[in-house]
């Protein structure tokens, strides 16, 4: 019995270190967020993160009832190795849809 429940736990524990993380929408200044996403242990090379996390950060300002303006993205390249995991960050703004009359 306490092989079984030991195995469940490591079992569970081993794959939830396998999930794509995302951490944000994070404040960054005015009206500035920041979205990352991280692949976890295993990862095949072929995610499509920082299509993800755009696309997280267009909701983010959608539900905000306000424009996404992308500042900057960042993907780092690899080898994906000790710890060094397939992520993207996308910084942006998310801004207010009216236009500012000069």
């Amino acid at each position: 019995m306490f092989k079984k429940l030991l195995f469940s736990v490591v079992s569970i524990l081993s794959i939830s270190g396998c999930a794509t993380k995302t951490i944000g929408p994070t404040p960054a200044g005015e009206n500035t967020y920041v979205i990352s996403r991280q692949e976890g242990a295993f990862p095949s090379g072929d995610e499509p993160l920082l299509a993800e996390a755009l696309g997280e950060a267009n909701q983010f300002c959608g539900s905000l009832g306000k424009a996404f303006k992308l500042v900057t993205t960042h993907e780092n390249s690899g080898p994906y190795i000790l710890g060094n995991y397939p992520k993207a960050t996308v910084i942006f703004e998310c801004l207010s849809k009216t236009k500012n009359k000069a």
